[in-house]
């Protein structure tokens, strides 16, 4: 066998430290239409970066859904930057606590078609 050598363009360490694995309440809907911009981004994260990163941004936020007991939820898995975990985190502040809610907001902006900053 050949000695095995670490090739010139891999690197040997990963971004592991800047990248945070949580898990969101959302309801169906909204995870379906993360989904939907998957294609888009490349990724529900990278979605999701794009979009808090416009929401913080903005001066008017989009109204919170209204908080339905009969409306089905879902637990999503989502790989996101730590730039992006405390972003959600800070905005959920202005959305009653709930990062559901900011999520919500966030497939809102996504869809937005003219977004005022």
């Amino acid at each position: 066998m050949r000695n095995w050598e670490r090739k010139k363009g891999i690197r040997k360490g990963g971004d592991s430290a800047d990248v945070v694995i949580t898990k969101y309440t959302i309801s169906v809907d909204t995870a379906k239409a993360i989904k939907k911009a998957v294609p888009v981004y490349g990724s529900q994260g990278r979605a999701l970066q794009v979009a808090t990163e416009m929401l913080i941004r903005m001066e008017d936020l989009p109204a919170a859904e209204p908080e339905d007991e009969d409306s089905p939820v879902v637990r999503v898995s989502v790989r996101l930057r730590k730039r992006t975990y405390e972003l959600i985190r800070k905005l959920s502040l202005k959305y009653g606590d709930d990062t559901g809610q900011v999520i919500a907001a966030c497939v809102k902006v996504l869809k937005m078609k003219r977004i005022k900053l």
